[in-house]
């Protein structure tokens, strides 16, 4: 009998009961050891189906369901059958690395589980700080970087006399003298994170983060082939690019070579703890374990 014909008779012999069984999926248990398909000695059960077919998928769409999943499943074993009798004489070796495949998968699967139910995942800014102050070595910069403020606005001319143009052209002015300043209260920042919201197309205001300074040259047509030059050159400082003008002020900056701030490396720091956290809670369990093992006298090596 063909693949087809023989999954027809399966359909035929079972259809009636599937449906009972998909009317009643939620209120009763599941037949157990009812076969409907077999390759060599391995059985397919009624019971395999559950959730193959959703609820409420109409009749002949359920029909096409199980009737793919039947299909596949005879066409796996028959293709897993052909192929362990074809393997070369290092099958064992072969199914040896699937074995240990699933054991590592398993206990893969068991230690994430603990780690999520255990691990404290608070940490502090002390702890931050520690790390850091006990490993500068591993926080020395390779890219040049910054703390800048910087805003792209229009270029308005100073003797325009479009009322809305000297409105904007004023602001402007508060935004440059803004931007310039060393230090803001609240109050400005406030005022130039409005202003800017109003007038800027582009800008960066965020005077406690510290970006790369080429991610800034992305953004400004800054001319700086010699970046160490420059920035020991040039904290305070205007770009005019056709229709727009730049107003930038860099408030700091570290050279490559030298530490990296903390405040550019927390993510990381936090990153670093939570994992050597991960790791010591990994290697507490296995040594439970083999502690385990050894007072039950679950193991010996002879």
């Amino acid at each position: 009998m063909g693949l087809k014909s023989l999954i027809k008779s399966v359909m035929s012999k079972f259809v009636i009961i599937l449906g009972v069984l998909m009317v009643l999926v939620a209120c009763k248990p599941k037949p157990d050891g009812v076969p409907i398909a077999r390759v060599m000695n391995e059985y397919l059960f009624l019971s395999d189906l559950e959730g193959v077919v959703p609820p409420g998928t109409l009749q002949t769409d359920s029909i096409e369901a199980v009737q793919a999943y039947i299909h596949n499943w005879i066409q796996q074993r028959l293709l897993l059958n052909k192929a362990r009798r074809n393997l070369p004489g290092y099958q064992r070796a072969f199914e040896q690395k699937i074995e240990n495949y699933r054991n590592s998968l398993i206990i893969f699967t068991f230690q994430n589980a603990l780690i999520e139910q255990t691990i404290d995942t608070t940490v502090t800014e002390a702890e931050i700080q520690r790390f850091y102050d006990e490993n500068r070595q591993l926080f020395l910069l390779r890219n040049n970087v910054v703390r800048v403020r910087f805003a792209r606005l229009d270029s308005i001319p100073s003797n325009t006399i479009n009322a809305a143009q000297r409105e904007r052209l004023a602001e402007n002015n508060i935004i440059r003298n803004l931007i310039s300043s060393n230090e803001l209260t609240g109050e400005q920042w406030v005022q130039l994170v409005d202003l800017c919201q109003r007038n800027s197309t582009n800008f960066f205001l965020d005077e406690d983060s510290w970006i790369h300074f080429n991610d800034l040259l992305r953004e400004i047509p800054i001319d700086a082939d010699n970046q160490e030059n420059f920035l020991r050159a040039h904290r305070q400082f205007q770009v005019s690019e056709e229709e727009y003008i730049y107003h930038v002020n860099i408030l700091e900056f570290r050279l490559v070579g030298n530490y990296s701030p903390i405040e550019f490396e927390r993510e990381r720091i936090r990153s670093v703890i939570l994992n050597n956290r991960r790791v010591g809670l990994i290697e507490s369990l296995r040594n439970e374990v083999m502690t385990e093992g050894q007072e039950r006298n679950w193991f010996e090596i002879f």
